[in-house]
């Protein structure tokens, strides 16, 4: 309501019934981009003078131990969960990572002497942990461009603030490589599998669905270290599958089924697409024979309707990718529709 005694002023009024006025959809769509490309502009204006002053100092936050009632939560297993952990927050660069790294090599092995178990349950969880970090380093980007400046801007000044304080913890450490990460996932599969936990990676590695889907896109060099992640985990798969299945209740060969089943349905596109632009070939060729070997194995002890799907998801990711001619079952294909249309005479 117009208030007595205010002052009237026509631009103001001008300008109102301006923005009133109705836009056309081209108009419209012109409007809000030029908005949007002035708040681009601004926003790294912004960061850009606030990258010129000095970095404010951070401190780095001691973790506090978690102490639990379960009879698995010890001050050795804690402190092991502890040094796991700075192993992944450290950058490569730090010349403190070989140290903090040659430290739980020495206490990984020095466990295996005494009890192996006492390792199991923590890589398991040091194996979780560094798919979440992997995963939550490749979605960091999936900000847009407005966001992408502003998280960028922000990284810088107030890292705790980028998405909880663990991923805070982790800018803090100048921010775990996504191929370190993907890297260290073998190390920590290697450490399980002398410990005899390794079947819990490939369980835990064919549940990781997010990580699974961005892979297929993901940077080249990434894609190069996720499929050594996958192929070091697909032999043991195979081997774990042998032996358990052994002797084994018809409820536990369909638990194996189901983890084989997941593992090649997640984990195969990225076999198909992975590209090769790097510098450092993804596999050579022995490992590619070996894996496609391997990997035949598997698919023969699915159930025949289960071989049917998951040689369409291969044949599909195959055939769309042009820059990778591996893995090439195509002969195994031949075969088993050969053996469908035996089936199907019969």
């Amino acid at each position: 309501m117009y208030k007595e005694g205010a002052k009237f002023n026509p631009a103001s009024l001008a300008a109102a019934a301006l923005l009133l006025l109705p836009l056309s959809g081209a108009a419209s769509d012109l409007l809000r981009r030029t908005l949007l490309s002035l708040l681009q502009v601004f926003l790294s204006l912004f960061f850009l003078l606030l990258s010129l002053l000095p970095s404010p100092v951070h401190p780095i936050p001691i973790p506090t131990a978690k102490h639990s009632s379960s009879p698995d939560s010890t001050c050795a297993s804690r402190a092991l969960s502890h040094v796991l952990s700075v192993v992944s927050l450290v950058p490569v660069s730090s010349r403190k990572y070989e140290i903090v790294r040659s430290l739980a090599d020495r206490l990984l092995d020095e466990n295996l002497r005494f009890n192996a178990e006492l390792n199991q349950r923590v890589l398991a969880d040091a194996f979780s942990q560094t798919i979440c970090r992997l995963e939550a380093t490749l979605s960091a980007g999936d900000f847009g461009l407005i966001g992408g400046a502003v998280k960028k801007g922000i990284k810088r000044w107030w890292p705790t603030l980028i998405v909880g304080a663990e991923v805070g913890r982790e800018e803090m450490f100048d921010g775990p490589k996504a191929e370190k990460l993907a890297a260290e996932l073998v190390w920590i599969g290697e450490k399980m599998a002398v410990s005899g936990a390794v079947g819990e990676a490939v369980v835990r590695w064919g549940a990781a669905t997010g990580l699974g889907h961005r892979a297929v896109s993901a940077d080249a060099r990434l894609q190069v270290a996720l499929v050594r992640v996958t192929v070091f985990l697909l032999k043991h798969a195979n081997l774990m599958q042998s032996d358990e299945a052994k002797g084994a209740a018809e409820e536990q060969e369909r638990s194996i089924s189901s983890i084989r089943m997941s593992f090649l349905k997640l984990w195969l596109p990225l076999l198909c697409r992975a590209t090769n632009g790097t510098e450092t070939p993804t596999l050579n060729s022995r490992e590619k024979a070996e894996t496609v070997r391997v990997l035949e194995e598997m698919i023969a002890k699915l159930s025949w309707e289960e071989q049917e799907e998951v040689l369409a998801l291969w044949l599909h990711h195959f055939a769309a990718s042009p820059d990778s001619d591996w893995p090439n079952i195509e002969s195994y294909y031949a075969q088993w529709y050969s053996d469908s249309r035996k089936l199907f005479i019969n």
